[in-house]
């Protein structure tokens, strides 16, 4: 046993938290030059958790636990600050979105939200796992301490409220595309629901040949067929 878990960590079978990519776009205006910087100065993030509140039930014998909500964590974020301050100004603009700086009304919900996605990649770039955050704004942006004797880079932290997120698994093709594992599944079920009617009207060994030969043949052009 400890010989194959060696083999696999060699083989780069655990993931890395350095791997990841941070795709989203803010309602503010900007240029893809400064999202592109935004993204690519984003120096920490999590993968937010989930919990649900639950409430003692008995019925009979011993009390239960029973589920009646489902909350998710907050989502903390640490972006490197450039030279230009747009990082900063992006976060900026969108909080002066939420809220209008000189008439101090809140705008509606559906503008100032936005859906973000964190993908976890592999030592070879490819993404396996991908979560989406849906409904996302900031809550909070932190303060940045100005020192004389400090010469660090400036980092500013950034806490996200949204209101649900959705992860799948993803299985990458050998060109660099993305599949999500449960389409295979899909694709499964569909061929044999196919092969069960066929069956029916012309013959178990006509339907098992035909079946097969089509199945032979969408899987040689399935790298073609993802295109969407």
């Amino acid at each position: 046993m400890l010989k194959d878990f060696i083999s696999e960590v060699k083989r780069g079978s655990i993931a890395r938290n350095n791997r990841y990519a941070v795709i989203f776009t803010p309602p503010a205006r900007e240029n893809p030059g400064a999202l592109r910087k935004l993204l690519l100065f984003c120096d920490q993030i999590q993968l937010p958790g989930v919990n649900y509140s639950t409430v003692q039930n008995r019925t009979f014998g011993e009390f239960r636990e029973t589920p009646y909500e489902k909350l998710f964590d907050n989502l903390s974020m640490s972006f490197y600050v450039d030279n230009d301050m747009k990082v900063k100004s992006l976060f900026d603009d969108w909080i002066g979105i939420i809220q209008n700086p000189k008439t101090r009304t809140f705008s509606y919900y559906n503008d100032y939200i936005s859906k973000m996605t964190i993908e976890v990649q592999d030592l070879q770039n490819k993404t396996r796992y991908e979560m989406t955050l849906w409904e996302c704004y900031p809550k909070n942006i932190g303060s940045i301490q100005l020192d004389y004797a400090n010469k660090d880079f400036m980092k500013m932290q950034v806490t996200m409220q949204y209101k649900y997120w959705t992860a799948t698994t993803i299985s990458p093709l050998a060109d660099g595309q993305k599949i999500p594992t449960n389409f295979i599944d899909k694709l499964t079920q569909n061929f044999t629901g196919f092969q069960e009617k066929l069956n029916g009207v012309i013959g178990e060994r006509a339907g098992n040949f035909v079946t097969g030969a089509l199945g032979s043949a969408i899987v040689t052009k399935l790298p073609g067929l993802l295109r969407f």
